[in-house]
């Protein structure tokens, strides 16, 4: 595919998860993904977390990626299957993938700022396994666009 896509996290630690996204990392080679971990808000109310988290995400979407296809992922968003997210892949040059935390992000907010909302299917899922679910889906994008096998 040979393009950029930024996974922007909010999560305070993954550790359990670490190996497995640094595997697929690995396998995606230089310049694929950019991690962009950011720390959540703490001691404050869940309502005053969701909006100042809100805002990290905004202002890193509009001074970082303001030309960025941007899709944020949403247990509400549009269902999504893997030929369809490689169709959406062809079609832009960087995309920003936002994932929520276990607090939320207020995405009525956020819709006004990204360009779409996909959702894995009919599951709910933590962010931390989101995350490892969605660098496994580029995996196997870059595996269908450069027709290489998946499996080893």
């Amino acid at each position: 595919i040979g393009m950029k896509n930024i996974i922007l996290n909010i999560s305070d630690g993954d550790k359990h998860f670490e190996s497995a996204v640094k595997e697929y990392l690995k396998r995606l080679g230089n310049n694929m993904v950019i991690m962009e971990n950011i720390k959540p808000s703490k001691n404050w109310t869940p309502k005053q977390m969701i909006e100042k988290d809100t805002e990290k995400i905004i202002e890193i979407l509009e001074k970082k990626y303001w030309n960025a296809f941007k899709i944020l992922l949403s247990k509400d968003g549009e269902k999504i299957d893997t030929m369809n997210l490689c169709k959406v892949w062809k079609w832009y040059g960087v995309i920003v993938f936002v994932i929520w935390w276990p607090y939320g992000l207020n995405e009525e907010i956020l819709m006004k700022k990204v360009n779409k909302s996909i959702s894995f299917w009919n599951i709910t899922m933590p962010h931390w396994l989101a995350k490892l679910v969605l660098l496994e889906q580029i995996f196997r994008i870059d595996c269908i666009e450069k027709n290489k096998s998946y499996h080893y």
